[in-house]
Protein backbone atom coordinates (compact mmCIF):
# COMPACT_ATOMS: atom_id res chain seq x y z
CA UNK A 1 0.00 0.00 0.00
CA UNK A 2 3.05 2.37 1.12
CA UNK A 3 4.69 1.70 -2.69
CA UNK A 4 1.09 2.77 -4.43
CA UNK A 5 1.07 6.11 -2.63
CA UNK A 6 4.23 6.50 -3.61
CA UNK A 7 3.94 5.64 -6.74
CA UNK A 8 0.33 7.39 -6.89
CA UNK A 9 2.56 10.94 -5.97
CA UNK A 10 5.08 10.50 -8.35
CA UNK A 11 3.04 10.36 -10.97
CA UNK A 12 0.87 13.64 -9.81
CA UNK A 13 4.35 15.40 -9.50
CA UNK A 14 4.66 14.21 -13.48
CA UNK A 15 1.98 15.51 -14.73
CA UNK A 16 2.25 18.36 -13.17
CA UNK A 17 5.95 19.40 -14.25
CA UNK A 18 4.80 18.69 -18.03
CA UNK A 19 1.60 20.79 -17.18
CA UNK A 20 3.97 23.81 -16.17
CA UNK A 21 5.91 23.19 -19.04
CA UNK A 22 3.21 23.44 -21.70
CA UNK A 23 1.85 26.75 -19.92
CA UNK A 24 5.57 28.28 -20.25
CA UNK A 25 5.37 26.92 -24.09
CA UNK A 26 2.10 28.60 -24.49
CA UNK A 27 3.50 31.95 -22.76
CA UNK A 28 6.25 31.86 -24.80
CA UNK A 29 4.13 31.40 -28.34
CA UNK A 30 1.91 34.17 -26.84
CA UNK A 31 5.28 36.85 -25.96
CA UNK A 32 5.78 36.41 -29.64
CA UNK A 33 2.46 37.74 -31.03
CA UNK A 34 3.32 41.46 -32.24
CA UNK A 35 0.72 43.61 -34.07
CA UNK A 36 -1.32 40.09 -34.75
CA UNK A 37 1.29 38.37 -36.47
CA UNK A 38 3.97 35.94 -35.47
CA UNK A 39 7.36 37.46 -34.54
CA UNK A 40 9.13 34.14 -35.75
CA UNK A 41 8.33 34.88 -39.31
CA UNK A 42 11.03 36.79 -40.21
CA UNK A 43 10.44 39.93 -42.32
CA UNK A 44 10.46 39.90 -46.23
CA UNK A 45 13.89 41.78 -46.08
CA UNK A 46 11.55 44.54 -48.37
CA UNK A 47 9.75 47.55 -47.42
CA UNK A 48 6.54 47.66 -49.24
CA UNK A 49 5.51 51.53 -49.95
CA UNK A 50 1.77 52.91 -51.04
CA UNK A 51 2.47 56.47 -52.09
CA UNK A 52 0.68 59.40 -53.26
CA UNK A 53 3.64 60.67 -55.05
CA UNK A 54 4.76 62.83 -55.75
CA UNK A 55 6.26 61.35 -59.44
CA UNK A 56 10.03 61.83 -59.36
CA UNK A 57 10.51 62.34 -55.67
CA UNK A 58 9.15 59.07 -54.68
CA UNK A 59 11.42 57.44 -57.09
CA UNK A 60 14.34 58.75 -55.63
CA UNK A 61 13.44 58.57 -51.90
CA UNK A 62 13.23 54.68 -52.86
CA UNK A 63 16.21 54.61 -54.38
CA UNK A 64 17.96 56.53 -51.65
CA UNK A 65 16.52 54.99 -49.35
CA UNK A 66 17.93 51.39 -50.72
CA UNK A 67 21.40 52.56 -51.58
CA UNK A 68 21.55 53.51 -47.74
CA UNK A 69 20.11 50.69 -46.27
CA UNK A 70 20.11 47.54 -48.68
CA UNK A 71 16.42 47.04 -48.38
CA UNK A 72 14.49 46.60 -51.50
CA UNK A 73 11.29 48.94 -51.83
CA UNK A 74 8.59 47.21 -53.54
CA UNK A 75 6.41 50.74 -54.45
CA UNK A 76 2.68 50.95 -55.51
CA UNK A 77 2.05 55.10 -57.15
CA UNK A 78 -0.87 56.48 -56.98
CA UNK A 79 -3.46 59.69 -56.22
CA UNK A 80 -4.29 59.60 -52.95
CA UNK A 81 -7.92 58.04 -53.91
CA UNK A 82 -6.89 55.49 -55.67
CA UNK A 83 -4.28 54.28 -52.59
CA UNK A 84 -7.16 54.62 -50.46
CA UNK A 85 -8.70 52.41 -52.53
CA UNK A 86 -6.29 49.67 -53.03
CA UNK A 87 -6.31 49.57 -49.00
CA UNK A 88 -9.56 49.12 -48.63
CA UNK A 89 -9.91 46.31 -51.32
CA UNK A 90 -6.82 44.84 -49.18
CA UNK A 91 -8.32 45.03 -45.70
CA UNK A 92 -8.59 41.61 -45.52
CA UNK A 93 -5.26 40.58 -46.98
CA UNK A 94 -3.09 43.81 -45.91
CA UNK A 95 0.11 44.41 -48.02
CA UNK A 96 1.32 47.06 -47.25
CA UNK A 97 3.96 48.57 -44.69
CA UNK A 98 4.33 52.66 -45.11
CA UNK A 99 1.78 54.31 -46.35
CA UNK A 100 1.88 58.79 -47.68
CA UNK A 101 -0.93 60.27 -48.44
CA UNK A 102 -1.22 63.92 -49.91
CA UNK A 103 -4.05 64.87 -47.44
CA UNK A 104 -4.09 64.49 -44.05
CA UNK A 105 -7.81 63.68 -43.33
CA UNK A 106 -7.44 60.25 -44.32
CA UNK A 107 -4.27 59.51 -42.18
CA UNK A 108 -6.69 61.12 -38.91
CA UNK A 109 -9.11 58.88 -39.87
CA UNK A 110 -6.84 55.70 -39.94
CA UNK A 111 -5.42 56.47 -36.84
CA UNK A 112 -9.04 57.01 -35.23
CA UNK A 113 -9.57 53.98 -36.57
CA UNK A 114 -6.96 51.73 -34.98
CA UNK A 115 -5.40 50.87 -37.83
CA UNK A 116 -1.34 52.74 -37.83
CA UNK A 117 1.13 51.73 -35.56
CA UNK A 118 3.00 54.54 -33.61
CA UNK A 119 6.65 55.30 -33.87
CA UNK A 120 8.50 57.96 -31.93
CA UNK A 121 11.04 59.19 -34.34
CA UNK A 122 14.06 61.02 -33.41
CA UNK A 123 13.41 63.32 -35.57
CA UNK A 124 10.08 63.77 -34.24
CA UNK A 125 11.29 66.96 -31.78
CA UNK A 126 12.18 68.95 -35.45
CA UNK A 127 8.68 68.71 -37.08
CA UNK A 128 6.84 71.80 -37.55
CA UNK A 129 3.52 71.97 -35.15
CA UNK A 130 0.61 70.74 -36.49
CA UNK A 131 2.23 68.46 -39.76
CA UNK A 132 2.63 65.39 -37.07
CA UNK A 133 0.51 63.36 -34.67
CA UNK A 134 2.02 64.19 -31.32
CA UNK A 135 1.49 60.59 -30.42
CA UNK A 136 3.36 59.89 -33.35
CA UNK A 137 0.74 57.98 -35.87
CA UNK A 138 1.96 59.90 -38.94
CA UNK A 139 4.62 62.93 -39.84
CA UNK A 140 4.21 65.25 -42.37
CA UNK A 141 7.14 65.13 -43.97
CA UNK A 142 6.33 67.30 -47.01
CA UNK A 143 3.99 69.56 -47.72
CA UNK A 144 2.14 72.04 -50.91
CA UNK A 145 0.56 75.00 -50.69
CA UNK A 146 -2.56 75.68 -52.42
CA UNK A 147 -3.18 78.50 -55.08
CA UNK A 148 -3.93 80.05 -58.42
CA UNK A 149 -1.64 79.30 -61.11
CA UNK A 150 -2.30 81.27 -63.89
CA UNK A 151 -0.39 81.11 -67.46
CA UNK A 152 1.77 83.53 -68.10
CA UNK A 153 1.21 84.37 -71.37
CA UNK A 154 -2.93 84.69 -71.44
CA UNK A 155 -3.00 86.59 -68.09
CA UNK A 156 -1.45 89.67 -67.95
CA UNK A 157 -2.31 90.84 -64.46
CA UNK A 158 -2.81 87.81 -62.15
CA UNK A 159 -5.59 87.49 -59.74
CA UNK A 160 -4.27 88.30 -56.21
CA UNK A 161 -7.45 86.44 -54.10
CA UNK A 162 -10.12 83.35 -54.99
CA UNK A 163 -13.17 85.88 -55.41
CA UNK A 164 -11.23 87.79 -58.48
CA UNK A 165 -11.91 84.37 -60.25
CA UNK A 166 -15.11 85.92 -60.37
CA UNK A 167 -14.49 88.19 -63.24
CA UNK A 168 -15.56 88.32 -66.76
CA UNK A 169 -12.65 88.38 -68.24
CA UNK A 170 -11.82 84.23 -66.43
CA UNK A 171 -15.38 83.00 -68.42
CA UNK A 172 -14.96 79.67 -69.04
CA UNK A 173 -11.01 79.56 -68.22
CA UNK A 174 -11.37 78.39 -64.73
CA UNK A 175 -10.31 74.96 -63.93
CA UNK A 176 -10.04 73.39 -60.39
CA UNK A 177 -8.70 70.25 -59.73
CA UNK A 178 -11.52 66.99 -59.58
CA UNK A 179 -11.87 66.73 -55.34
CA UNK A 180 -12.39 63.17 -56.05
CA UNK A 181 -9.54 62.46 -57.54
CA UNK A 182 -7.53 65.31 -55.68
CA UNK A 183 -7.15 65.34 -51.55
CA UNK A 184 -5.81 68.55 -51.77
CA UNK A 185 -8.93 70.07 -53.53
CA UNK A 186 -11.16 68.62 -51.35
CA UNK A 187 -9.20 70.20 -48.32
CA UNK A 188 -9.44 73.25 -50.08
CA UNK A 189 -13.06 73.21 -50.62
CA UNK A 190 -13.85 71.97 -47.05
CA UNK A 191 -11.40 74.38 -45.29
CA UNK A 192 -13.04 77.40 -47.24
CA UNK A 193 -16.55 76.18 -45.85
CA UNK A 194 -14.95 75.83 -42.56
CA UNK A 195 -13.79 79.57 -42.73
CA UNK A 196 -16.76 81.15 -44.95
CA UNK A 197 -19.67 79.36 -44.22
CA UNK A 198 -22.26 79.81 -46.68
CA UNK A 199 -20.44 82.95 -48.35
CA UNK A 200 -18.14 79.74 -49.32
CA UNK A 201 -21.11 78.32 -51.42
CA UNK A 202 -22.53 81.63 -52.95
CA UNK A 203 -18.87 82.03 -54.39
CA UNK A 204 -18.90 78.19 -55.83
CA UNK A 205 -22.31 78.96 -57.35
CA UNK A 206 -21.13 81.53 -58.97
CA UNK A 207 -18.27 80.16 -59.98
CA UNK A 208 -20.03 77.44 -61.97
CA UNK A 209 -21.93 80.53 -63.90
CA UNK A 210 -18.60 81.84 -64.80
CA UNK A 211 -17.54 78.55 -66.15
CA UNK A 212 -15.31 77.04 -63.61
CA UNK A 213 -14.94 73.22 -64.73
CA UNK A 214 -13.29 70.02 -63.18
CA UNK A 215 -9.82 69.33 -64.70
CA UNK A 216 -9.13 65.78 -63.05
CA UNK A 217 -5.86 65.71 -60.79
CA UNK A 218 -3.47 68.23 -60.30
CA UNK A 219 -1.25 67.34 -62.51
CA UNK A 220 -3.71 66.73 -66.10
CA UNK A 221 -5.56 70.05 -64.04
CA UNK A 222 -2.61 71.79 -64.55
CA UNK A 223 -1.84 70.74 -68.03
CA UNK A 224 -4.71 72.59 -69.37
CA UNK A 225 -3.14 75.73 -68.18
CA UNK A 226 0.48 74.81 -69.37
CA UNK A 227 -1.21 74.03 -73.29
CA UNK A 228 -3.81 77.68 -72.69
CA UNK A 229 -6.97 75.69 -72.93
CA UNK A 230 -7.62 77.45 -69.27
CA UNK A 231 -5.99 80.60 -67.63
CA UNK A 232 -6.38 79.44 -64.31
CA UNK A 233 -6.25 76.45 -61.93
CA UNK A 234 -7.90 77.34 -58.86
CA UNK A 235 -6.23 75.40 -55.52
CA UNK A 236 -3.97 73.33 -57.36
CA UNK A 237 -0.94 72.25 -55.99
CA UNK A 238 2.10 75.03 -56.26
CA UNK A 239 5.00 72.63 -56.13
CA UNK A 240 4.05 71.21 -59.76
CA UNK A 241 4.46 75.28 -60.80
CA UNK A 242 7.49 75.60 -59.51
CA UNK A 243 8.91 72.26 -61.46
CA UNK A 244 7.12 73.39 -64.31
CA UNK A 245 8.14 77.06 -64.51
CA UNK A 246 12.01 75.83 -63.85
CA UNK A 247 11.44 73.86 -66.97
CA UNK A 248 10.57 77.13 -69.09
CA UNK A 249 6.67 76.68 -69.18
CA UNK A 250 4.68 79.72 -69.11
CA UNK A 251 3.25 79.20 -65.92
CA UNK A 252 3.52 80.50 -62.32
CA UNK A 253 0.98 80.64 -59.01
CA UNK A 254 -0.20 83.43 -56.74
CA UNK A 255 -0.89 82.80 -52.75
CA UNK A 256 -4.76 84.62 -51.82
CA UNK A 257 -4.63 87.24 -49.72
CA UNK A 258 -7.87 86.27 -48.06
CA UNK A 259 -5.95 82.86 -47.43
CA UNK A 260 -5.04 79.14 -48.38
CA UNK A 261 -4.24 76.34 -46.88
CA UNK A 262 -0.46 74.30 -46.82
CA UNK A 263 -1.09 70.65 -46.53
CA UNK A 264 1.51 68.56 -45.04
CA UNK A 265 1.95 64.88 -47.18
CA UNK A 266 1.66 62.26 -44.03
CA UNK A 267 3.58 59.04 -43.83
CA UNK A 268 2.63 56.12 -41.68
CA UNK A 269 3.22 52.70 -40.84
CA UNK A 270 0.36 50.32 -40.71
CA UNK A 271 -0.63 48.09 -37.37
CA UNK A 272 -0.80 45.54 -39.95
CA UNK A 273 2.96 46.07 -41.41
CA UNK A 274 5.22 42.61 -41.83
CA UNK A 275 8.12 44.97 -42.33
CA UNK A 276 7.88 47.13 -39.18
CA UNK A 277 11.66 47.42 -38.47
CA UNK A 278 12.04 48.71 -42.42
CA UNK A 279 9.31 50.66 -41.91
CA UNK A 280 10.52 52.17 -39.19
CA UNK A 281 13.97 52.97 -40.70
CA UNK A 282 11.87 54.36 -43.94
CA UNK A 283 10.03 56.92 -42.06
CA UNK A 284 13.88 58.29 -40.38
CA UNK A 285 15.34 58.18 -43.51
CA UNK A 286 12.38 60.52 -45.38
CA UNK A 287 12.93 62.68 -41.88
CA UNK A 288 16.72 62.69 -41.94
CA UNK A 289 18.70 65.36 -43.67
CA UNK A 290 19.20 63.43 -46.96
CA UNK A 291 15.39 62.88 -47.28
CA UNK A 292 14.58 66.51 -46.23
CA UNK A 293 16.88 68.53 -49.27
CA UNK A 294 15.43 65.47 -51.41
CA UNK A 295 11.82 67.11 -50.63
CA UNK A 296 13.08 70.37 -50.60
CA UNK A 297 14.92 70.02 -53.84
CA UNK A 298 11.41 69.20 -55.67
CA UNK A 299 9.65 72.53 -54.28
CA UNK A 300 7.68 70.89 -51.22
CA UNK A 301 8.30 72.51 -47.78
CA UNK A 302 9.99 70.24 -45.80
CA UNK A 303 8.49 68.64 -42.61
CA UNK A 304 11.28 69.64 -40.13
CA UNK A 305 11.23 73.17 -39.25
CA UNK A 306 14.65 73.55 -39.16
CA UNK A 307 15.34 72.36 -43.23
CA UNK A 308 15.03 75.57 -45.81
CA UNK A 309 12.83 74.82 -47.88
CA UNK A 310 14.06 75.78 -51.93
CA UNK A 311 15.12 79.02 -52.36
CA UNK A 312 12.80 79.81 -55.56
CA UNK A 313 9.61 79.31 -53.41
CA UNK A 314 7.66 80.56 -50.84
CA UNK A 315 8.07 80.10 -47.48
CA UNK A 316 5.74 78.75 -44.94
CA UNK A 317 5.72 82.19 -43.36
CA UNK A 318 5.00 84.05 -46.71
CA UNK A 319 1.98 82.13 -47.38
CA UNK A 320 -1.66 83.20 -45.76
CA UNK A 321 -3.09 80.91 -44.42
CA UNK A 322 -7.16 80.14 -44.32
CA UNK A 323 -8.66 79.62 -40.46
CA UNK A 324 -10.05 76.06 -40.58
CA UNK A 325 -10.01 72.96 -38.49
CA UNK A 326 -8.42 69.48 -39.62
CA UNK A 327 -10.95 67.71 -37.62
CA UNK A 328 -14.20 69.49 -39.77
CA UNK A 329 -12.28 68.62 -42.71
CA UNK A 330 -12.50 64.74 -41.76
CA UNK A 331 -15.64 64.78 -40.79
CA UNK A 332 -17.65 66.71 -43.88
CA UNK A 333 -14.68 66.71 -46.67
CA UNK A 334 -16.61 64.05 -48.46
CA UNK A 335 -20.26 65.64 -47.49
CA UNK A 336 -18.82 69.05 -49.57
CA UNK A 337 -17.25 67.17 -51.76
CA UNK A 338 -20.15 65.48 -53.20
CA UNK A 339 -22.35 68.83 -53.04
CA UNK A 340 -19.76 70.76 -54.57
CA UNK A 341 -19.09 68.26 -57.36
CA UNK A 342 -23.19 67.64 -57.91
CA UNK A 343 -22.98 71.43 -58.22
CA UNK A 344 -20.23 71.99 -61.04
CA UNK A 345 -21.43 69.27 -63.26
Amino acid sequence: MKRLSVLLLMIVMMLLTACGQNNEAANETSNEQVGGQDSSNDETGKLVLYTSGPGGLAEKLAAAFEEETGIEVDMFQSTTGQVLGRLEAEQNNPMADVVILASLPPAIDYMERGLILPYESPYAAQMRNGWYDEDFHFYGFAASALGLSYNTNLVETPPTDWSDLLDESYKSQIAIPDPSQSGTARDFLAAYVDQEGDAAWEMFTQLKDNGIRLGGANNPALTTVINGANQVVMAGVDYMVYNNKAKGEPVDIVYPTSGTMITPRPAFILKSAQNVSSAQKYIDFILSDKGQALVANAYLLPGRKNVAPHPDRATVEEIALLDFDWSFLEENGQTILEEFTELVR
